[in-house]
């Protein structure tokens, strides 16, 4: 497959995804003076915007292949209870020792940062397990990570795809985030440092069984957190030196991991 096929794909859906935050969630939120609910809503539509764009412009970004057996194989792998359970819980449960520590930091209850709000709980997860998580794995993990993977090695094909994934969201690290003063530079390292870690530890899992489940739960157990969260940049701080010190260490024992099987199949 010719790179320039995944070069369309990127540009095209950083265009796309400007474009929408912009007219439509500018607009909604603007113009219209939406509910949070409802900015939620307009939120998660445009978050499936590699999605639309992938299956829409099929034609354009793999035409030797139909979208049918794309995505079957995407779902493929076979499904492990360890795995379905390890997936959801790193990501999550690295996400509340980040906000132990945070919270020994400062001398604070844990709970005092989580913010429940007007929406109710159900609908609140609801939300976010369709945004993000559902909406952009069979872009991000499906086709992006199978080009990569043609052209680079595991690490590096794993790292493009995280940056590719992060700068995706770059225009909303200056309409939508709290930190607009000199936090917005810790702010913005640590976006680009845990979401390339996290796409790592996606690599690793879905290396393990060719299921997009993995990635998606990997990728709620990240976010559900942060619909609730109020805390300040010092979470994030230690958030991202979590993700430094336990990335490495998945990789080097998918690593070793990798070299015992080989040894072992010759």
């Amino acid at each position: 497959m010719k790179m320039r096929y995944l070069k369309r794909y990127i540009i095209s859906s950083y265009i796309l995804v400007w474009v929408l935050i912009l007219l439509v969630a500018g607009t909604a939120s603007l113009v219209f003076h939406a509910s949070p609910v409802v900015m939620w809503i307009v939120r998660n539509l445009i978050a499936w915007s590699p999605t639309y764009l992938l299956l829409l412009g099929w034609k354009y970004f793999r035409p030797e292949e139909t979208r049918r057996v794309f995505v079957k194989r995407c779902f493929s792998g076979e499904i492990k209870l360890l795995l379905v359970a390890a997936s959801f819980t790193l990501t999550f449960g690295i996400g509340v020792l980040a906000l132990f520590l945070f919270s020994a930091m400062t001398g604070r209850p844990m709970l005092s940062y989580i913010d429940l709000g007007a929406t109710p709980l159900p609908l609140s997860l609801l939300l976010s397990f369709t945004s993000g998580p559902t909406g952009e794995e069979l872009g991000w993990r499906g086709f992006m990570r199978e080009e990569f993977h043609k052209k680079y090695s595991f690490l590096r094909s794993a790292v493009c795809q995280g940056l590719v994934w992060c700068f995706w969201h770059a225009l909303l690290w200056a309409v939508d985030s709290d930190f607009t003063d000199w936090r917005a530079v810790p702010y913005i390292i640590s976006n680009i440092t845990v979401i390339t870690s996290i796409t790592v530890l996606m690599n690793i899992f879905l290396e393990q069984s060719n299921n997009l489940l993995y990635s998606v739960l990997l990728h709620f157990g990240f976010n559900v957190l942060y619909v609730f969260l109020e805390a300040d940049i010092g979470f994030f701080v230690i958030l991202t030196i979590l993700y430094l010190v336990i990335t490495p260490i998945a990789v080097l024992i998918r690593n070793r991991t990798t070299k015992w099987q080989i040894k072992k199949s010759g």
